[in-house]
């Protein structure tokens, strides 16, 4: 099992926080987001369906309720958001399944490795998935998963263009040119733009 992000799991919304303190987002408790961790759950969600149609990711997001619901035993304070996270060993598995945040029922699974090398970047996909349970949208082309622009890029006005420094959270990579871009190696490589701002309600 690996840790969030170093030994405190507070340090895992530090890069949020600060990006929230960016837009001046005033939070009642001196955070906006703060992050609990919960106990090991030994069974894993409802999978979810692969290319299906509404009515079957509306079931299964239902079943993933349900699920969530039973498997509570938390018993700090009340989540606003759930966010459960499948570790996979990486000398067993090369690849995951896509990671998936709902708003309705706010709550996310992410499949991850389990490897302090691919911390940095399991807190990007779950940074991801979390800002989906708030509302934000992704912002890359499914087809190529290349970020949108402008939307989907950290400084889209920047002069040149090209490479970008920073990756948008929810563009998902950090554009190196019109055709490349790079997965972001931890939190400190992203930044939320002002479309993803504004869906979380961080802007007007």
């Amino acid at each position: 099992m690996t840790k969030l992000d170093g030994s405190d799991p507070h340090d895992f919304p530090k890069s949020l926080n600060e990006e929230a303190a960016r837009y001046e987002v005033e939070a009642e408790f001196g955070e906006t987001m703060r992050v609990d961790l919960g106990p090991r759950i030994d069974s894993l969600p409802p999978p979810a369906p692969v290319g299906g149609n509404i009515l079957e990711i509306m079931r299964w997001s239902l079943r993933l309720r349900y699920w969530a619901w039973r498997v509570a035993t938390y018993e700090g304070l009340e989540p606003q958001v759930r966010i459960f996270v499948v570790y996979f060993d990486p000398k067993k598995t090369n690849t995951v399944t896509h990671s998936l945040g709902i708003e309705k029922g706010a709550i996310g699974v992410v499949n991850a490795f389990a490897s302090e090398e691919m911390a940095g970047q399991n807190n990007v996909v779950i940074a991801h998935e979390l800002a989906h349970t708030l509302g934000a949208t992704d912002k890359y082309d499914p087809a190529t998963t290349l970020p949108r622009h402008p939307e989907g890029y950290a400084r889209p006005d920047a002069e040149p263009l090209y490479p970008q420094r920073f990756a948008e959270l929810m563009g998902g990579r950090t554009p190196l040119s019109a055709s490349e871009a790079k997965v972001p190696t931890s939190l400190n490589e992203t930044i939320i733009g002002e479309a993803t701002a504004r869906e979380i309600h961080w802007l007007d």
